[in-house]
């Protein structure tokens, strides 16, 4: 589809989304993940309720939705500026179509299409940039029972809300799918997920998408309540990804991940914290690698609700490289836009320390300022970018030093169906940079978003 198709369709969706019902429920983060049965017993459906809930039969409906995102990306110095990067500013457009067929409570398909297309850039496209027509997300429920439920497919996975190290990927303009299948058991407060995935690796022709014959993902992930307003996560994830590179090395990698949240609030406290330990094996030597979060904020009763935040994050380095021991932290699949949307921020090999201070100056717009330092935790491993590609085979120099971030965020969600959203960023070029030449990039992003 060219790019004024896209314009098109979505300035369409723009003018008609005052018509869903604005106190219908928000959409989610995975789309699978609403559910429209409730529309059955509303005698007259308005707007776009006709389209979430085609009834079928007694026990069986159609649910269709879609989305329309235009997202305008401009950096001054991409990668820093090194390997001869010049500023550039470019768009992306993504446009999503899904059908969620329901044939009673123990068989249901979804089904969802995308088109991708970046416009303008200058640099080759990533990756996740541009696809024809493919199938993002299409699978197979069975609900056998009462809290059951058998995914069979290929589908998105969502985790918790952070999404540090499991993410669906929405900041890039195509979001992170995997082929396999998941168990979900459901008693009360418990849900237990069981999986075992293959990321799907995008081409850009038409239904060309496959999963990835080089990587497995799989895992067991714990989620429960200790209190109305306490949450605990444990998991044990493994990934393999065959002939990989870490330095100067090529090899298979076997790791496996432990890892526990906590998260809650306290009156006007809310904290959260995550910790992760590594190990394996990588070409014959042993993974041994960590990371660790911790944060929380204080609101302040006071007009447009004040929030101070303070977050400290960890992800291990490579001390040696020459050694039988890999320290370096892999993020799995991480969101880009945990740090900030330039991808120029990984968890490996980091320390970062981020302050905030959030404000909502009307219930449907939240604003934030923030600054973030960033240092390497070893001089003898790599500076990374998102996800954990080296931008440097050393941080090691006089300083380990990459600067800092001042970021400005926000959001308005003008109604139920659109959304708008911007950063800037000045991300500064610390000494470990400066010394290769490395240059302070201004950023800034603004994403046009139309869901119904």
């Amino acid at each position: 589809m060219k790019s004024a198709s896209l314009a098109l369709a979505l300035t369409i969706l723009a003018a008609s989304s005052a018509a869903g019902a604005e106190d219908s429920p928000a959409f989610k983060p995975v789309r699978v993940d609403e559910d429209y049965g409730y529309l059955r017993t509303v005698p007259h459906r308005t707007g776009f309720d006709r389209l979430r809930y085609i009834s079928l039969g007694e026990e069986a409906y159609l649910s269709l939705g879609g989305e329309a995102r235009w997202r305008v990306d401009a950096s001054s110095a991409p990668r820093f500026g090194l390997g001869r990067e010049t500023a550039d500013t470019f768009a992306l457009g993504r446009l999503l179509v899904s059908g969620d067929l329901h044939l009673g409570p123990a068989i249901r398909a979804y089904g969802e299409l995308g088109l991708h297309r970046d416009l303008g850039k200058r640099a080759a496209p990533s990756p996740t940039d541009r696809d024809s027509l493919d199938a993002q997300v299409l699978f197979v429920d069975l609900t056998p029972a009462t809290g059951w439920r058998l995914r069979l497919g290929r589908q998105e996975l969502l985790l918790n809300p952070t999404q540090r190290f499991v993410a669906v990927r929405e900041g890039p303009n195509i979001r992170q799918s995997f082929d396999g299948v998941r168990l979900t058991r459901t008693v009360g407060a418990l849900k237990l997920d069981a999986f075992h995935l293959q990321p799907v690796v995008v081409s850009p022709g038409v239904f060309d998408d496959q999963r990835s014959r080089s990587q497995r993902f799989y895992g067991l992930y714990v989620a429960t309540r200790l209190s109305a307003l306490t949450s605990l996560d444990t998991y044990v994830l493994g990934l393999e990804r065959d002939l990989v590179r870490f330095g100067s090395i090529t090899g298979d990698e076997r790791r496996i991940s432990l890892g526990a949240r906590l998260s809650g609030s306290a009156g006007a406290l809310d904290y959260e914290a995550e910790g992760v330990a590594q190990g394996g094996r990588f070409a014959g030597r042993r993974i041994q690698a960590f990371a660790a979060s911790a944060g929380g904020g204080y609101t302040l009763d006071r007009r447009w609700k004040p929030r101070l935040g303070l977050r400290l994050d960890l992800g291990s380095g490579d001390s040696d490289p020459t050694d039988q021991s890999l320290e370096t932290f892999n993020p799995m699949f991480p969101k880009g836009a945990y740090f900030n949307e330039t991808g120029l921020t990984s968890w490996g090999n980091l320390t970062a320390l981020r302050a905030s201070l959030g404000v909502t100056p009307a219930r449907t717009v939240a604003l934030e300022a923030s600054y973030a330092i960033h240092r390497c935790r070893t001089g003898a491993d790599a500076i990374y970018l998102q996800p954990l590609t080296p931008l440097v085979a050393r941080c090691g120099g006089p300083s380990k030093d990459l600067g800092g971030a001042t970021q400005l965020d926000g959001t308005w969600q003008v109604n139920r169906n659109f959304k708008l959203q911007g950063q800037l960023v000045r991300q500064t070029a610390g000494e470990a940079l400066r010394v290769r030449v490395g240059k302070a990039v201004t950023f800034a992003t603004l994403v046009t978003q139309v869901r119904f």
